[in-house]
């Protein structure tokens, strides 16, 4: 799961082995992922479990797999199956910064945030410069009312990665719910007229621009994707500490 960017409503990326059955195990659990994606593409969601459950079985010592499969049943629904499952590979693998980051993002998006925020600082004790690890402790920290705390590890991500849309569009967010409207809007202004971030960064920046009291901008740059009752209460609730439910994860 990618930098958890805070999703629909906080949003949260996440060698073939020598010999013969190895590189088998390493296919059959590649194949059985991509049936369950194409599953959950098309809305299948019983398969996508079944087949996301097995891609885990048949791939148990590759995390990438493992990560994949949880983020997927997650995304399916199934919190319970995805945080078991990470546990279990844990057990054997108790420091895999992969299982780690994955496990505290799942946490998030179920709002366990103590959890996630103790699963995090485990990855960033060894991976002081995780972007993804920093970026969604972040998150977490915002869904706590810590904004302050969770606006420095945005700008240590940036300053790692400073062209990362995700982690702006977090940061702005943040400085909305802290009511720093001004700094909120310089934040994303930079993205305006770029052709190749998000189309929900650019929702946001508008949302932040009619907060300011811009609606004419806000309008013209929304373009019709939300009118403006629903931009008024998505503007109020900000100012009331809660995130639009275009945050990116």
């Amino acid at each position: 799961m990618r930098a958890p960017i805070h999703a629909a409503c906080l949003s949260l990326s996440l060698a073939a082995c020598s010999g013969g059955s190895g590189t088998s195990t390493e296919l059959n659990a590649e194949s059985r992922l991509r049936v369950a994606e194409a599953a959950e593409r098309s809305g299948d969601k019983d398969t996508a479990v079944s087949m996301y459950t097995a891609a885990a079985e048949s791939g148990p010592e590759d995390a990438s797999v493992q990560v994949r499969a949880a983020n997927g049943l997650a995304r399916s629904g199934r919190w319970n199956q995805a945080r078991d499952l990470l546990l279990m590979r844990l057990k054997q693998r108790p420091k895999d910064p992969d299982l780690l980051r994955a496990l505290a993002s799942i946490y998030v998006m179920v709002g366990q945030t103590r959890v996630a925020i103790a699963r995090f600082d485990d990855v960033l004790a060894t991976l002081p410069a995780d972007v993804n690890a920093l970026t969604d402790k972040a998150v977490a920290l915002d869904m706590q009312s810590r904004h302050s705390e969770a606006q420095l590890l945005y700008r240590r991500a940036l300053a790692i990665a400073p062209e990362d849309p995700a982690v702006s569009n977090n940061l702005a967010l943040s400085l909305l719910m802290d009511g720093r409207l001004l700094e909120a809007r310089e934040v994303l202004m930079p993205f305006i007229d770029a052709d190749d971030v998000p189309e929900r960064l650019k929702i946001n920046l508008g949302i932040i621009m009619a907060a300011n009291g811009e609606m004419d901008a806000a309008r013209l740059l929304l373009n019709g994707h939300i009118g403006d009752a629903e931009l008024v209460a998505l503007t109020r609730a900000a100012a009331r500490g809660r995130p639009p439910p275009t945050q990116l994860p």
